[in-house]
């Protein structure tokens, strides 16, 4: 039996902002970057980061507003904002060619990073999401965001209410999820810990509109892999089909029993066709 690894938790400083991730360690093996979604956290990679750490040295960045890095100070939450942020992030260990994987937002903002780097990838790994996201599956987050309770009277109150918009992933990866997604607050309760400026500004209806990824993603040249929850509402089989028509190098992969939330869905055939694009 392997014993399970245990990250390290680091902070660096990068585009003015403290940026906490988790280094799974093997520092001599190829780097693998892994950025979540809109409501993730580094910790959300923790089965994928403990399947693939023995191969390669896997670091999990919380971005900006969420886990433990710093909220953005003007709350800006534009994909260009979370892209500097990656680009300091890699500029302040180094990080000159390496393999990218993103879920969701993450998968945005890997997209972009992507097309205007593309000499620093080796591979890069998109995790249900393209340039277009399918009306129905954007709504149904816009609208969970907007209609989840700021607070609650405990701990088990909060997995209950999310228990009931998650049909696949199991108890404990979403109570692993929560337990890094909330914070005790001063009253006593539980609240989210992410900023709540970016919840705020889908109430407002002040959300910037996303930028048209279209015309980046024919730049994207390393070998791609566009992975689909065969259940998901928000990638759709003709947009994954389009992005592999025009980018030079990308492959679809579909992982049943999966929706949105794909890698926390269905941990063990997510993790095998990972490692087998990355062999």
């Amino acid at each position: 039996m392997t014993t399970q690894v245990q990250p390290q938790d680091k902070t660096v400083n990068a585009n003015g902002l403290n940026l906490h991730y988790l280094d799974w360690g093997n520092t001599g093996k190829p780097t693998l970057v892994l950025i979540h979604g809109l409501r993730g956290h580094a910790h959300s990679w923790d089965d994928v980061s403990a399947s693939l750490c023995h191969d390669f040295h896997v670091l999990s960045l919380d971005q900006r507003g969420r886990g433990d890095t710093d909220w953005a100070p003007d709350g800006d939450y534009d994909t260009d904002a979370y892209v500097a942020d990656l680009e300091g992030f890699c500029d302040a260990l180094g990080l000159d060619s390496f393999i990218l994987c993103g879920h969701s937002m993450g998968a945005r903002n890997g997209m972009t990073f992507a097309s205007r780097h593309p000499e620093k990838l080796g591979k890069l790994i998109l995790v249900d999401m393209g340039p277009d996201i399918n009306r129905e599956g954007g709504q149904r987050i816009s609208r969970e965001l907007v209609e989840v309770p700021e607070e609650f009277d405990s701990f088990e109150a909060v997995v209950e209410y999310m228990t009931k918009q998650n049909r696949f992933a199991s108890d404990s990866v979403i109570r692993r999820r929560l337990t890094y997604a909330t914070k005790l607050l001063s009253n006593g309760k539980i609240g989210w810990k992410y900023d709540l400026a970016i919840r705020e500004a889908r109430r407002q209806g002040t959300v910037p509109p996303n930028q048209d990824l279209w015309p980046e993603i024919p730049n994207i040249t390393c070998p791609t892999l566009i992975v689909r929850g065969s259940d998901t509402d928000i990638l759709t089989p003709e947009t994954a089909q389009r992005m592999v028509e025009v980018m030079p190098n990308a492959q679809i992969v579909e992982i049943p029993r999966s929706g949105h939330m794909v890698f926390e869905d269905n941990p063990s055939d997510f993790n095998t066709a990972v490692g087998a694009f990355l062999k």
